[in-house]
């Protein structure tokens, strides 16, 4: 299966594709937040709809009292293909994908010690230079085995100003790997 990395992790290019669809189809947000929200807290939902011994019209029919009708189809379209156990990694490639069309630019920071306000901004302000963004979203996560400094993952990018990456840099060179 072909992963594409992404901030949250790994999303399938499967996932990713009908993130495409679902944001090409301009479903209205509150169907999709409240797909989301009924999606997350049932544990039965999920496991039905992906399930290969339910009928498909079963599923059909679940979908049909439970689910928005602006999402009814592309759900359906899902348990169709057997892909309703991707529609949580459909609905982070679809924020991504609403997110770029924006100029949003998620930028996870991991650190030692947090920075200060202007260190942020500054880091803002270059990022939103170089990455052609009109905005920053921020993603801030401690990381005491950094031993110093921080990483900075844009996307596809990663910025390693951290000590122990510094190190591990240091050892290449001297093992010459």
């Amino acid at each position: 299966m072909t992963e594409q990395k992404n901030r949250a992790g790994y999303c399938s290019l499967a996932a990713l594709r009908y993130a495409e669809v679902l944001y090409q189809l301009k479903v209205p947000e509150e169907a999709i937040g409240e797909t989301k929200r009924l999606w997350e807290v049932s544990e039965e939902l999920p496991e039905v709809l992906s399930n290969p011994a339910v009928s498909k019209e079963q599923k059909h029919g679940i979908i049909d009292r439970i689910f928005p009708k602006e999402m009814r189809s592309f759900l359906k379209v899902l348990v169709d293909h057997e892909k309703a156990g991707i529609l949580e990694e459909i609905f982070q490639g679809y924020e991504e994908k609403k997110q770029a069309a924006e100029g949003i630019v998620t930028a996870v920071l991991r650190y030692t010690t947090l920075p200060l306000e202007e260190q942020k901004e500054k880091m803002e302000a270059w990022i939103k230079k170089t990455m052609h963004a009109g905005k920053v979203s921020w993603v801030l996560e401690e990381d005491a085995s950094l031993l110093g400094g921080f990483i900075l993952s844009i996307g596809d990018k990663e910025y390693d100003y951290s000590v122990q990456g510094r190190l591990n840099r240091l050892e290449e060179k001297l093992t010459w790997r």
